[in-house]
């Protein structure tokens, strides 16, 4: 029997890849999953009986054996048709000749194309209000039409590695402090090879935590001025939306501030 706390990381086995898409429904049993099913009327068995609990049942049973199965040759294909219909995804996924979920087939090849997650694929399609989605879109093309899209992931990568060579000097700082107290403390040998140790490794530890800090200034001068330039671009495209903006905010505050105080008088 699977069990839900397993871990079911390595989508490459099957039941890896069934756990990972119950788990986005919150799905933790075969049952749940049949009774989802059902209650969509997507009743992969064959029965003659019409009766809900030996449907379900029949199907509980078989989604079960589908949780032990590390391949998919005895998938049955009504199955795969019924597990792609309720949780959105493509047979290939299924049989893991994809790692992309989905069936659609644009994402498939934007994620195909590009090397970007499907969620972040799925980001960009999602169906939002036009004037939300016009202020998205247009936010992240300047971002990948400037300098940004090279700027902020190498300044992010050296960050990470000044800040990484930092905390290793770090550690070994602190090991070299516990391997002495393990030792004897009043050896006066002892002493001085920790202070020499412990000043080389901070020797080695303060350029980098320099660095790691440079780099995160320059990755936010570059975005504030980035952000600085698009700002004195939108502002005057969107003047007629800001305006209205501005005005209905601002009639609204006094009409409110008017009915409070038609309120208090009337109190009196």
């Amino acid at each position: 029997m699977a069990f839900k706390s397993i871990n079911h990381d390595n989508e490459k086995i099957f039941y890896n890849r069934l756990w990972k898409l119950m788990e986005e429904r919150n799905l933790s049993t075969a049952r749940e999953l049949a009774q989802a099913l059902y209650a969509e009327e997507i009743v992969p068995v064959d029965s003659a009986s019409e009766d809900e609990i030996s449907i379900i049942g029949s199907m509980t049973r078989r989604i079960q054996e589908h949780l032990n199965l590390e391949g998919t040759d005895k998938l049955q294909g009504r199955y795969v048709k019924a597990y792609c219909d309720f949780f959105g995804c493509s047979a290939d996924y299924l049989f893991g000749l994809s790692s992309i979920k989905s069936e659609n087939p644009d994402v498939i090849r934007f994620c195909e194309a590009t090397g970007l997650s499907e969620k972040s694929v799925r980001r960009l399609i999602e169906d939002l209000p036009e004037d939300i989605k016009r202020d998205l879109v247009g936010f992240w093309s300047n971002v990948l039409e400037s300098n940004l899209f090279y700027e902020v992931p190498l300044e992010f990568h050296q960050m990470c590695y000044e800040l990484g060579q930092y905390r290793i000097a770090q550690d070994q700082i602190k090991a070299i402090n516990m391997a002495a107290k393990k030792m004897d403390n009043s050896d006066t040998f002892v002493d001085t090879w920790r202070a020499m140790m412990e000043s080389n490794y901070l020797k080695e530890a303060q350029p980098h935590e320099g660095s790691y800090h440079m780099h995160l200034n320059e990755l936010l001068v570059n975005v504030t001025a980035c952000l600085e330039n698009w700002v004195d671009e939108y502002v005057p495209t969107h003047k007629k939306e800001i305006q209205q903006y501005f005005y209905g905010d601002l009639n609204k505050r006094l009409q409110e501030s008017y009915d409070e105080f038609l309120k208090a008088t009337r109190s009196e």
